[in-house]
Order: C-alpha cells, then sequence, then structure tokens
C-alpha cells in the first residue's frame, strides 16, 4: 500500500488520503460540525454508570466455607500421593546429573 493511501475502515477499500471512499461512499475525510447541532458524547465501554450498582454482591458477612459446603457438597479433598516409582525416577535423575556434573562431562 502506498503511503498515501489507507484501509477504510468501513469496507476495507483503499482510499487515497483526503477523499472519501469510493467503495462505500463515506466521507472519511475530517468535518467540522456545528458545535450547537452536537449531540452529547457517547459513553465508553470502560466508564462506569449507576446501571450495575446493586447486584446483590456478597456482603462483609459472607462465609465463605458455607458457600462452599452449599455448592460442592460437604467432599474431603483427598491428598495427593506420589507414585515410588516417581520417586526413584527423581532420585535416579538426580544421581546422573550429580555424577555427570562432577566428571566433568556437562
Amino acid at each position: 500500500m502506498a503511503p498515501d493511501r489507507y484501509m477504510c475502515p468501513t469496507c476495507g477499500a483503499e482510499v487515497k488520503v483526503g477523499t472519501g471512499c469510493p467503495g462505500c461512499g463515506r466521507d472519511t475525510r475530517t468535518r467540522k460540525r456545528n458545535k450547537s447541532a452536537r449531540t452529547p458524547p457517547r459513553r465508553r465501554s470502560w466508564e462506569q454508570d449507576d446501571t450495575h450498582d446493586g447486584l446483590d454482591l456478597p456482603d462483609e458477612d459472607f462465609d465463605y466455607e458455607d458457600f462452599v459446603a452449599r455448592e460442592f457438597g460437604h467432599r474431603t479433598s483427598k491428598a495427593i500421593r506420589i507414585r515410588w516409582y516417581w520417586v526413584v525416577t527423581a532420585v535416579l535423575l538426580a544421581i546422573t546429573l550429580l555424577t555427570l556434573v562432577l566428571a566433568g562431562v556437562w
């Protein structure tokens, strides 16, 4: 794309700088608007308003343990056990690495 051209944000056609879009007819040039005919500025999505106030969020006296018990039942979690062969594998790898380092190979 030439430096004096850009992509139309509406239809994606290549437009010469300073002209309207031939593809969709949109005038992408900046126009001076009458200040008295201005519409109020649109709210941006990150600006907060009062529509989401009072959503019934938990108060200060929220009991997390009670919530978990009601939501997931009264199951107790099992401890994760490491199988004996993984412990043996880790020890053998550590011995092999130590041997390689002491021998000067690595």
